[in-house]
């Protein structure tokens, strides 16, 4: 029960209190701790403030039912003191004192976080996949944060490649968020591991995500920024990293993408430019190589229209005027060739009847 308690310290103070850290030295155990008067946390010295929090938090009945969940819904809770404590993650500033985990915490040497824009271009989309799927084929574990864009598609990539991924979550493990990855997470946490320091039923606030950010870099060899905003989480992320001393790793992008201003100031200031996930496997000095996506496989028996759409078609929508006034054709013959690449899953369509290369 030692792990419950000690939990539910942390739910109630708060999951970074470092005078929580302090006060539990004059505490036998967190058991204690937990069910200790205010006068004897004032002793071990913490403040008013804390105290008042802390009792108007306290149910005394929670670590019991803390642990039925865990057990219930195959949740651990791991501390630093555990083997199974990633060792990474210990050598951070301020690491999780809880760390709840549903599923299988991989062996972390070596593993790349791949975070990004939650409203990704269809580029920074193909980018994050394309990595997270040649790294994983080639047994690299992909740590990201779970959210909807970038890291939703560095999650599938490495699951359509057969290899294992992290999700590290801004919220209780219980909540899924974004409601659309629902699916994906159960998929996760049966082929690699969910991850959070936040107490079950912890809504996913504004301010969780910096310190979801910590934990994904503390996890991690190395951080690759697919795309991302000049403020940005992802760029909260490879902030951490450098500050840390870890590889940051980025995509280039379009000058002309908001999306992309994050990555080139990162570049700038000493991040590494990658432009194929073979250079991150340099890196990582593993020797096989990656498994690299054909783009444009299988082209010859594209009709002539197709063809020419390949030629002007890219990652960034294009109306169909655009498309129109570029390829040359009519529009009888960008129709037929539109259909046929959406049919060979080249290409998708927008809501606003725009198209992009998948």
């Amino acid at each position: 029960m030692e792990k419950y308690y000690l939990a539910a310290l942390f739910a109630a103070f708060g999951t970074r209190s470092a005078s929580l850290l302090d006060a539990l030295a004059a505490f036998e155990n967190a058991a204690e701790a937990y069910m200790a008067p205010p006068d004897l946390w004032r002793e071990a010295g913490a403040s008013e403030k804390e105290i008042k929090k802390f009792i108007a938090r306290r149910d005394f009945n929670y670590p019991n039912r803390l642990k039925n969940f865990c057990e219930a819904n195959g949740v651990k809770i791991l501390t630093p003191q555990d083997e199974a404590y990633p060792h990474s993650l210990r050598l951070i500033s301020e690491p999780p004192q809880v760390l709840y985990v549903k599923g299988c915490l991989p062996d972390l040497r070596g593993s790349i976080g791949i975070v990004g824009s939650r409203a990704a271009s269809g580029y920074g989309l193909k980018a994050a996949e394309t990595f997270a799927t040649d790294l994983a084929a080639a047994g690299v574990v992909i740590v990201s944060g779970g959210a909807k864009g970038i890291d939703t598609a560095a999650h599938r990539g490495a699951l359509d490649a057969g290899g294992t991924t992290v999700a590290v979550l801004g919220c209780g493990i219980d909540i899924a968020y974004p409601a659309a990855n629902k699916a994906l997470f159960e998929e996760i946490s049966t082929r690699g591991a969910l991850v959070t320091e936040f107490a079950p039923g912890t809504p996913p606030l504004a301010y969780n995500f910096p310190s979801r950010n910590r934990i994904i870099n503390g996890m991690t060899h190395g951080i690759l920024v697919a795309e991302a905003a000049k403020k940005s989480g992802a760029m909260i992320t490879a902030e951490y990293a450098m500050e840390e001393g870890h590889e940051v790793y980025c995509v280039p992008g379009s000058i002309f993408l908001p999306t992309s201003i994050g990555c080139h100031s990162l570049i700038k200031s000493g991040a590494q430019l990658v432009d194929s996930p073979e250079d991150i496997l340099v890196a990582l000095k593993l020797a096989r190589r990656p498994r690299q996506t054909a783009l444009f496989a299988g082209e010859d028996d594209l009709n002539p229209s197709a063809r020419a759409l390949l030629e002007v078609l890219s990652f960034e929508p294009l109306s169909l005027e655009e498309i129109l006034e570029r390829s040359g054709l009519a529009l009888a013959e960008a129709g037929m060739g539109l259909l046929d690449l959406e049919m060979r899953g080249k290409v998708a369509q927008t809501a606003a009847r725009s198209y992009y290369l998948l």
